[in-house]
């Protein structure tokens, strides 16, 4: 299948302002209102007055800084015009070298990222090594890899808390990462690289679902400098975003081919997703609505679903049947364990209703508070227009698998970190609300509007403890 999912590929990568010569309210009044309500929030870090938890519900992050080091921005005074300079130019590339662009961003963001660490008081190495902070590290250098996973339930005990308490996927990477050579702090930069690959799949699966080059630029660049990522990396939940990013990615790709190895790897992609951390299974509400939508477009027949059902099945049976047969190791009786002891923590540690709306200032620090008030805007647009745009389906359903989690309750606090994967999905509504004018500054604006909230953070509240 050939036809773009949703709409015609060249109605889809259509911009609504094609003149350059006005930007519309609808996008204009948004971004400066985002870039406002940012010097605030920045400010307010700075002068140690922004809310960052409740005591009262168990979880707060604490300053680490006394008010008024105004100098910690420094960083984001270089790179803003560093990486606004960059996607100036990236616009501009012909089409052909799309690819090299993003391989380009992909790799030129890391010093960037970097840098706006400068004055975040743990270093990376210290944070890969912290048990308190990231306990998979000291597991990897205590048992081997055949001893951790084939008796990974009878260890499960010893394990650090977060360890134990997590999927063991997390650890196996710190195998593979020593196995290079890596000392902790080079560990720590190998992660900052590899946690790069969530934006780099949302720029695939937006190139994928509309064609429109500008749009996907827009969602690759919010995706390399979404707050909550940099404020947490090198913890691994700032990983989570990739697995299921790249089940996505197949699962469009299905969509669009349906050619049966996209299934497979679809399945495989799913059971990974699980293995490292099973709480972004939730966007399955994503999946479902880009399947439901093609169906409706009739793009898409039911004995095709059931044919991707079976062979994404048959792909997760695989995995699980290899690792079962070669080490022993039971996916569902550990998944078993982690969801017993987490319902346990919340039941014990995390009132649950105070957190339902603590929770979402708590996606605003991790997303970007400018980046969540143009998505606001974009998925009330979407709705008032009955817009079947591809990233319209993204948006609101994105904004559902939002709504679930928030009810669900089963993350009471910490949901910066938790819920990076949910800041760096919904990224695409943001870039979307740009790619309405042809002009460039809204989407500047919105870009040195991360990079500014993602300093301020660093320099000042303590997101990651040793």
């Amino acid at each position: 299948m050939n036809e773009v999912l949703l709409e015609e590929r060249v109605a889809a990568a259509a911009p609504t302002g094609t003149d350059g010569s006005r930007v519309p309210r609808l996008v204009a009044w948004p971004v400066l209102a985002g870039a406002g309500l940012t010097v605030l929030v920045v400010v307010a870090m700075l002068l140690r007055l922004l809310p960052t938890g409740s005591r009262e519900g168990g979880w707060t992050y604490p300053y680490d800084r006394l008010a008024g080091q105004w100098h910690v921005l420094w960083p984001a005074a270089v790179a803003v015009p560093v990486v606004l300079g960059l996607l100036w130019l990236s616009r501009r590339a012909p089409a052909r070298f799309d690819a090299a662009v993003a391989v380009g961003w992909f790799a030129a963001a890391v010093p960037v990222q970097l840098l706006l660490r400068v004055y975040a008081l743990p270093s990376l190495g210290q944070v890969v090594a912290s048990d308190r902070a990231n306990s998979f590290y000291s597991p990897s250098q205590r048992w081997g890899f055949t001893e951790f996973l084939g008796n990974y339930m009878g260890l499960v005990e010893q394990l650090p808390p977060h360890a134990r308490t997590n999927m063991p996927g997390k650890t196996l990477l710190y195998f593979g990462l020593d196995a290079l050579g890596l000392s902790p702090a080079g560990m720590g930069v190998a992660i900052v690289v590899l946690a790069n690959l969530s934006a780099v799949l949302l720029w695939l699966i937006v190139r994928e679902l509309t064609g429109d080059r500008t749009l996907a630029l827009y969602t690759l660049v919010l995706g390399l400098f979404v707050p909550g990522t940099l404020y947490f990396t090198p913890v691994l939940n700032a990983l989570s975003p990739v697995p299921i990013l790249l089940a996505l990615w197949l699962h469009v790709r299905f969509l669009r081919t349906r050619r049966l190895g996209w299934a497979l790897g679809l399945g495989a992609a799913l059971y990974l997703v699980v293995f490292f951390e099973a709480l972004p299974l939730v966007l399955g509400l994503v999946f479902a609505a880009l399947l439901g939508v093609a169906l409706w477009r009739r793009s898409l027949a039911w004995r095709d679903v059931l044919r991707l059902v079976g062979w994404a099945v048959a792909g997760f049976a695989a995995c699980y049947a290899a690792l079962r047969l070669s080490f022993g190791y039971d996916l569902f009786d550990n998944f078993g364990y982690v969801l017993a002891d987490a319902n346990d923590f919340n039941e014990r540690h995390r009132p649950y209703g105070m957190w339902l709306s603590r929770n979402l200032w708590y996606l605003a620090m991790a997303a970007g508070f400018a980046s969540c008030l143009l998505l606001a805007v974009a998925a009330v647009d979407a709705v008032r227009r009955r817009s079947a745009h591809p990233v319209a389906v993204l948006v609101l359903s994105g904004l559902a698998v939002l709504a679930v989690l928030d009810l669900w309750g089963i993350n009471r606090g910490e949901t910066v970190r938790l819920w990076i994967f949910m800041a760096v999905f919904l990224q695409v509504g943001a870039a979307w609300l740009c790619t309405r004018t042809a002009r460039f500054w809204p989407a500047a604006i919105v870009v040195a509007a991360s990079i500014a909230q993602a300093a301020a953070g660093l320099a000042m509240i303590g997101f990651v403890r040793i």
